[in-house]
């Protein structure tokens, strides 16, 4: 008699990390190409996907990999627009620039908490994915304020060095905060559903071929 192969509904959070992690790397080898090249995409200002590669970097990979991986792929980034002299890209101020690959480490930090507490808890799989998009806001407002906060510091911003002016700093960033929250939302829950979807469909297949 088949073996029954378990539903969705019958998975649980931490096998909705475990199932991709064995094959994250190339999740995260395809999601960090795919950054790079919309990064040079006629994209609206500030949608891109970094935070998002950085939140996926963070759920699935382990160790060190986690903050390294998305850093990479950032300054590979920042590099071919320094060396292309494309406008608007490369190298800047570099504290501010500091700060925002600190802003990116932070969202992969929230990744890797939501990774550790998904992996300690029973819930469904279905209840899992429902609450991606906290993280995945969690992680975008840290970044906002952290690299709002390097914007501030930059002399060439031209904004007070004074509590007003930081506050005005965090003000000026709010419209550009929402093209940023807006592909972090659709990047930030694609490459973890694209990812989990894929395996998991390759994984059943295989159960299947099995019994």
């Amino acid at each position: 008699m088949p073996t029954e192969i378990p539903s969705t509904q019958k998975k649980t959070s931490s096998e909705f990390i475990q199932v991709v992690r064995p094959v994250a790397w190339w999740f995260a080898a395809f999601f960090g190409l795919v950054s790079l090249a919309l990064r040079f995409a006629p994209l609206p200002e500030n949608f891109a996907t970094f935070g998002a590669l950085a939140f996926f970097c963070g759920l699935f990979l382990t160790g060190p990999a986690r903050w390294f991986a998305p850093a990479l792929v950032l300054f590979a980034a920042d590099c071919l627009g320094h060396f292309l002299n494309v406008p608007g890209m490369g190298f800047y101020h570099p504290t501010s620039m500091v700060l925002n690959y600190i802003a990116f480490a932070a969202v992969a930090s929230i990744g890797a908490g939501c990774s550790t507490w998904w992996n300690r808890t029973s819930t469904p799989v279905v209840a899992t994915i429902a609450s991606l998009p906290l993280g995945v806001i969690a992680g975008s407002f840290v970044f906002f304020l952290i690299s709002n906060f390097g914007a501030w510091l930059d002399p060439q911003m031209g904004y007070e060095s004074s509590f007003a002016g930081l506050c005005r700093c965090y003000w000026m960033g709010l419209p550009f905060w929402r093209s940023t929250l807006a592909s972090d939302l659709c990047f930030g829950l694609g490459f973890p559903l694209v990812a989990w979807g894929i395996t998991n469909a390759l994984a059943s297949r295989l159960r299947r071929a099995s019994v």
